[in-house]
Order: C-alpha cells, then sequence, then structure tokens
C-alpha cells in the first residue's frame, strides 16, 4: 500500500468492498478511520486497512461472524496492551502475571480457531463421502466401458 492515508475510494477499490460496508464496519466498532479530512470525509491509514483486510480473510475465508471478528480484534487488542506493559514493567512478579494473561488469551483465541475448525470439517466430511463415491462410481464404470 506504502501511503500514509487513503480515502474511502481508496479502501473500496483496493479491498472490493463498498463504502457503505466500511461504514457498517465503523458503526459496529470493527475499524475506524484514521483521520477525516476538513470536509469531514474518513481516511484510512495503513494499519487500518490492514485490519480491514484481516477482517475480510476472518469473514470471507473462515466464515466468522461479525460478533466474533470483534472478539477476535478486542482479544488482539488487549495482548498488544499487555505486550507493552511486558516491555514497561520492571517487575518480575507483574511480568508474570501479564504472561499468564496473555496465554488465557491466547488460549481463547485458538480454542475458537479450534472449534471453527471443527465445525468445517464436519461440514466437508459429507461433501468428502459424496466425492469418493462419485469417483468409485466413475472409476467402476471407466474400468467396464473402456475397450481392450
Amino acid at each position: 500500500m506504502g501511503r500514509d492515508m487513503h480515502t474511502v475510494e481508496d479502501v473500496v477499490r483496493l479491498l472490493g468492498v463498498t463504502p457503505r460496508t466500511l461504514h457498517y464496519y465503523e458503526e459496529v466498532g470493527l475499524v475506524k478511520p484514521a483521520s477525516r479530512t476538513a470536509g469531514g470525509h474518513r481516511l484510512y491509514d495503513d494499519a487500518s486497512v490492514q485490519k480491514l483486510q484481516q477482517i475480510l480473510r476472518l469473514k470471507n475465508n473462515l466464515g466468522y461472524t461479525l460478533q466474533e471478528i470483534k472478539t477476535i480484534l478486542d482479544q488482539e487488542a488487549l495482548l498488544d496492551e499487555l505486550r507493552l506493559n511486558f516491555q514497561a514493567t520492571p517487575s518480575d512478579e507483574e511480568k508474570l502475571r501479564l504472561v499468564e494473561e496473555s496465554v488465557r488469551l491466547l488460549e481463547d483465541v485458538i480454542d475458537h480457531i479450534d472449534d471453527k475448525l471443527s465445525k468445517l470439517a464436519a461440514m466437508r466430511e459429507p461433501f468428502a463421502e459424496r466425492l469418493e463415491r462419485c469417483k468409485a462410481f466413475l472409476a467402476q464404470h471407466v474400468e467396464t466401458d473402456t475397450p481392450n
């Protein structure tokens, strides 16, 4: 992306979403513009565009709901905050507490991903079984129908 600020039109072109989608994501608290022009038009920085890309990957590729995405983004923000606090604190006791909290948050995220993967695998299984039956049928009929 390389530029410091992106207009709504830039983001729409880059990500293939509608302006209404960007506004809705702002309304529900998933992303916010980095700033606005003097005329009130939204401007997004590279970090916001990357966050939007992540939202779209979670939604389109993994089927996450916007609420699930918000939960993940909130957990990532907490992890970032814990990391900053860890770096700033001299106390070993406090560092241990921060790492324990990070472990808990990371386990929650991984559990959520594992749950999603399990549901996707269960959804995939009947299709895989049907595919195998179709392939077996084709293989059987290709063998019997080919002349020697």
